[in-house]
């Protein structure tokens, strides 16, 4: 896992195109010949707060989405108290539209893994 380095929204939305310049082919990454978004830089956006989202253009031989997993550490997990699931969501759609400057089309699906990351899929890009 990559250190965490915090940044502006600015800094953020200056490096937001090269994180879906090239798509990621997912099928790779699965496969274990390609490694994760995660593990490249111009992929991850931390913020003060605890908060990582990974932002890539993930394809497969079947379809092509705008991929987001957001995680944060327990400083993080504390600021939503008990707004659960629904705090996450929102928080990181409201994030990643600061991001790209204005609110994303609806996501596709959505889910959260057993390891507390929260996933969010938009069909085609942004």
């Amino acid at each position: 896992m990559l250190p965490h380095e915090p940044e502006t929204i600015e800094q953020m939305k200056a490096r937001f195109p090269a994180a879906i310049a090239e798509p990621v082919d997912i099928d790779e990454v699965i496969e274990g010949t390609a490694p994760t978004p995660g593990k490249d830089r111009k992929h991850v956006f931390d913020f003060e707060d605890g908060m990582r989202v990974i932002i890539s253009i993930d394809v497969s031989s079947e379809e092509r989405f705008l991929h987001l997993s957001a995680s944060g550490d327990e400083a993080y997990a504390d600021t939503l108290g008990s707004e659960g699931l629904d705090g996450f969501l929102e928080d990181i759609l409201l994030r990643f539209s600061a991001i790209i400057g204005r609110a994303p089309k609806g996501p596709l699906k959505s889910y959260l893994t057993s390891t507390g990351v929260l996933h969010i899929l938009f069909k085609g890009e942004v």
